[in-house]
């Protein structure tokens, strides 16, 4: 892990919250020069109170749900910004006492001895493409939701369930088929109804996503839909979590934040255990989880090497060794602007 290196004289912690923001600016000798709350998140006054300071000032804050407007407001005002790594910020959360007052000054001393670890300050111009791309996701595993709904009632009914088709009007007709209690039609015709509406939504989401990824990230997209099991959906994901492959130096440092690797506990020699694995992107690892499983329908010798993948660690293992063979394809693929090579895929070990 990498600390971020403070090279301003003065360095403010703030303890964001979406109504108020808790402040602190310390010297480079820990003197603490301001220490306040400010109400309502009002960066006009918080502008006027760090004034003396401005000039040579860098503020912190957690990556927690809110941080975006602090970050942009701060690069408009010509504000050194750091973005702490909040599941890294263990001083802020080991302390007997824990407060909003005593965050900050945290933030600000952690910050003034460079041992702030830094959180990626996602672009401003591919947030909007990025959010919508993850409704998108939404919507999708919110019908699937009530699909599995629907099926849990026919086999609730000892009823075979009906295979989801793509003619919806059919699939709802061959269900309502096996029911005649009025109560019960009228369930499904409701899970039917939303499951309509996600379909039309989910159609629309998806056609400007590709119209945007197509002007955005031309070169990438098409690089990417070349790896077997990679089509435009899983592409587009790929492309706006990562957004530039140059923020990662290693491959290595691409694995860990795509989940696909964990970090080890140990002591005096011995390893105790792995820890670590819910940091990094849940969107990535949920991505290269279903490349795994896609590439072995689309290719023939991939299907035999996961077979013998999963012959030799068992199902879930092996997928997740395949699925992290395919990141590693993916990050050099991006990084060299090279098209898949089947025989690095399988010639990897891991």
């Amino acid at each position: 892990m990498e600390y971020y290196k403070t090279t301003t004289e003065y360095n403010c912690g703030i303890d964001l919250h979406s109504r108020q923001m808790y402040v602190c600016v310390m010297d480079k000798e820990g003197n603490i020069l301001l220490h306040m709350n400010i109400k309502g998140n009002d960066f006009s006054y918080f502008l006027k109170r760090i004034e003396p300071y401005i000039h040579d000032l860098t503020v912190v804050c957690e990556s927690t749900f809110n941080w975006y407007w602090l970050s942009d407001a701060c690069f408009d005002a010509d504000i050194e910004f750091v973005l702490a790594h909040a599941l890294y910020l263990r001083h802020i959360h080991g302390g007997k006492n824990k407060n909003d007052r005593i965050d900050s000054e945290k933030l600000a001393h952690l910050l003034r001895v460079n041992l702030i670890p830094p959180a990626y300050v996602y672009p401003v111009k591919n947030r909007p493409m990025r959010a919508l791309m993850r409704q998108r996701m939404k919507y999708v595993w919110a019908r699937a939701s009530l699909i599995g709904h629907l099926s849990m009632d026919q086999h609730a009914e000892g009823e075979v369930p009906v295979a989801t088709g793509v003619n919806r009007d059919e699939w709802e007709q061959r269900i309502l088929g096996q029911y005649t209690d009025p109560l019960r039609r009228l369930a499904v015709q409701s899970d039917m109804e939303v499951i309509r509406t996600y379909d039309k939504q989910v159609g629309r989401l998806e056609k400007e996503l590709e119209q945007q990824a197509r002007k955005s990230f031309r070169r990438d997209f098409i690089l990417l839909k070349t790896v077997p099991g990679i089509g435009r959906i899983l592409g587009l994901v790929l492309l706006l979590e990562i957004d530039a492959i140059k923020r990662f130096p290693t491959v290595k440092n691409f694995l860990s934040y795509s989940r696909l690797v964990k970090g080890s506990v140990a002591s005096a020699g011995k390893v105790k255990g792995l820890t670590g694995g819910k940091m990094g992107n849940a969107y990535l690892r949920w991505a290269f989880g279903q490349i795994a499983i896609m590439a072995k329908q689309h290719d023939p010798l991939i299907k035999i090497h996961a077979d013998r993948l999963i012959a030799k660690h068992g199902k879930f293992k092996g997928n997740a060794i395949l699925g992290n063979k395919m990141a590693r394809c993916v990050y050099f693929m991006l990084q060299n602007k090279t098209v898949f090579d089947l025989e690095k895929l399988i010639c990897t070990s891991i």
